[in-house]
């Protein structure tokens, strides 16, 4: 959770009715509005449509939140105070992850569009919760727990739409091979490991026959790096009929580089969120602690991969 709205929080006017919780409350929603609204903008212009159409669907769903505060102070009797719209208005409270998540349009994909709204969430949730353990008035502060409490049903909601992107949204291979959906022991996380692993090489390998010519030097570097990672299983690839029809759907979905490697890093997400899941999931400690291993040098070779790709779309 991002711990932005401590300084925040200090600077801020005084909470002295009813009417300054709600109009927190509903600026925030606005702020969110407003951010969708853009991303949703940047993510069309860079085609990347997919993306676009889950950040309009946050707006949208702000929008419909932002009118029940409304409602809630029309129920009450309650004005807006414009005072602290003015103050609120002016924060950007989404911390540097999210600041770091949002930089780059071309790499946002659904899941990462749906991480950002729950850090955002999250930081909306704190200065909610915060205000509502300060306040003397017993009004004032019921009502900032209820909005604290909308907030956090939220979250929970974005969380699990989060999750079914990474692993429906995001139609990646290894989410197509059904991997560690149950309980699993170490001889059967290593057959999970094996799989992901002859995905991921053979990815590589598409992409350096396919886009050789014009992959930088770096670029270069960081695919070999990425087949040299693999010293488990160092030699497994999708071999026969299976290579030919993964290396055409490769072909298909992406028409230049940018795109292939950009499917390579979602790969790579997938087998991070995959590997958490076996950690999760693993019935013995030793498929845990393997699984946890995993996962972070799968976090490394993302690291890599998106790299590259600001380098490509910077350039």
């Amino acid at each position: 959770m991002t711990k932005a709205s401590k300084p925040v929080l200090l600077e801020a006017p005084p909470v002295t009715s009813l009417g300054d919780i709600f109009s927190i409350a509903i600026v925030l929603g606005q702020n969110t509005v407003n951010l969708c609204g853009r991303l949703a903008q940047e993510a069309r212009a860079c085609q990347n449509e997919d993306t676009a159409e889950v950040f309009d669907d946050l707006a949208e769903r702000e929008r419909a939140r932002i009118l029940l505060v409304h409602d809630l102070a029309k129920e009450n009797g309650t004005p807006i105070s414009a005072s602290v719209d003015d103050f609120w208005s002016e924060h950007d409270l989404r911390g540097d992850e999210a600041r770091e998540i949002a930089d780059n349009p071309y790499l946002i994909t659904p899941y990462r569009a749906l991480r950002l709204a729950v850090i955002n969430k999250e930081s909306v949730f704190e200065i909610l919760s915060t205000l509502a353990t300060s306040l003397g008035d017993d009004q004032i502060r019921h009502h900032a727990e209820v909005l604290a409490q909308s907030e956090l049903s939220e979250i929970a909601e974005l969380r699990l739409r989060r999750r079914r992107a990474s692993r429906s949204e995001i139609k990646t291979a290894i989410n197509k091979a059904c991997l560690g959906k149950s309980p699993i022991e170490m001889e059967n996380f290593n057959k999970t490991v094996e799989t992901v692993h002859a995905i991921i090489r053979t990815m590589t390998f598409v992409i350096r026959f396919s886009w050789g010519a014009e992959l930088s030097d770096s670029a270069e570097r960081a695919l070999e790096g990425l087949l040299e990672g693999f010293n488990d299983f160092p030699d497994v690839v999708l071999e026969g009929a299976e290579r030919e029809a993964f290396k055409d759907r490769v072909l298909r979905e992406n028409d230049n580089l940018f795109s292939a490697l950009k499917s390579l890093l979602r790969e790579l997400e997938s087998a991070v969120d995959l590997f958490l899941t076996c950690a999760e999931n693993a019935a013995s400690e030793d498929a845990v602690a393997a699984a946890q291993s995993k996962a972070e040098r799968y976090v490394r070779r993302v690291a890599v991969i998106r790299g590259q790709l600001d380098l490509i779309a910077r350039t």
